[in-house]
């Protein structure tokens, strides 16, 4: 008898390398943010002693909850970006979740948001097929050079593990969509009206960590609950979930809605003044190995530049020997 595979979903890298819980993602970032303070602080150092200058012995340095502020603010940036820009909405999603995934192991103290965030974009309309070319991305958010987007590509997918696929809410919502019509006695009315509001509320979802901890199925149906709650369709969608799950599993299944529900009560929009509070603060714990203006960076692309001349020397000395080799 041949055995069954398994959903396509559970084969992918985002199942496998991406999903989290909780308690995960906060060892997580807390490791990858504790490394990320002691190398700064060893560069600042370092730094002090190539530039005879004084660094303060009280820098403080970002916390946990100061960088994931941040990087909300740029998320919603983001998503204005690509509303503005017309994007389709996998885009934007796709988008927010390469930063999420690239800061999860990445500090803000190393790349600021601001950069990052342009090359997720530009990654992400590669990835969801939608044909634009860097110089036209360019000229759409008007900027003066693209170089740096294009400096980051590697640095990015490096943060990605090179793992580009995203599975969104977006199609198991449109699924849930079209399956409720079937169920008996539904207002299709108000099946309309609450899937209107799904996508803003699957938007949402994608400024909190719910994506790196719930699979979309399950963020799709949550978003179904939550936006029947306003016109009591979220009635229907219980009863859904019984006739298609079983009680067992719908005994299951609604306290991760609910769990899902609570973490978007919670979600409170980044201030543009907090970000800039936060931003003044990164500027003076910002790495100095990656600040072109710092002795430390000046110090490393001159250590990098006679690396490169004396390998170019050890090339060229390689081919006089092989030109000089006798005949065998």
């Amino acid at each position: 008898m041949t055995e069954a595979l398994p959903p396509v979903y559970e084969e992918s890298s985002q199942y496998r390398h991406w999903r989290f819980s909780p308690s995960q993602l906060w060892d997580t970032r807390k490791a990858s943010h504790e490394a990320a303070v002691e190398r700064v602080r060893r560069n600042f150092q370092e730094d002090q002693k190539e530039s005879q200058a004084a660094t303060p012995d009280d820098l403080e340095y970002l916390s946990i909850d100061d960088e994931l502020a941040l990087c909300r603010f740029y998320e919603e940036l983001l998503q204005t970006i690509c509303k503005h820009l017309r994007f389709p909405e996998v885009v934007m999603a796709t988008a927010v979740i390469y930063m999420k995934r690239f800061f999860l192991y990445n500090t803000v103290m190393d790349y600021h948001p601001k950069d990052i965030l342009l090359t997720c974009l530009f990654l992400a309309t590669k990835s969801e097929s939608e044909r634009i070319s860097i110089e036209e991305f360019g000229q759409k958010l008007k900027l003066p050079s693209t170089d740096s987007i294009l400096g980051l590509e590697f640095v990015v997918s490096q943060g990605l593990k090179f793992e580009y696929l995203i599975h969104h809410p977006y199609r198991p919502a449109y699924g849930f969509f079209l399956d409720l019509q079937t169920i008996p006695d539904v207002d299709l009315r108000l099946l309309k009206e609450t899937h209107s509001k799904v996508q803003q509320i699957i938007g949402s979802m994608f400024l909190t960590d719910l994506c790196l901890i719930y699979q979309p199925s399950q963020l799709a149906l949550a978003a179904f609950v939550i936006a029947g709650k306003s016109n009591g369709f979220d009635q229907h969608v219980t009863r859904y979930i019984e006739l298609r799950l079983g009680n067992e599993q719908k005994d299951k299944v609604l306290p991760l809605i609910d769990a899902i529900a609570n973490t978007l009560d919670q979600l409170e929009s980044v201030s543009p003044d907090k970000a800039k509070a936060i931003d003044r603060q990164l500027r003076l714990c910002m790495n100095p190995a990656k600040n072109p203006d710092s002795a430390l960076y000046k110090k490393q692309k001159r250590e990098d530049e006679e690396r490169r001349k004396r390998k170019a020397e050890d090339d060229d000395d390689d081919d006089d020997d092989e030109d000089t080799t006798p005949g065998q």
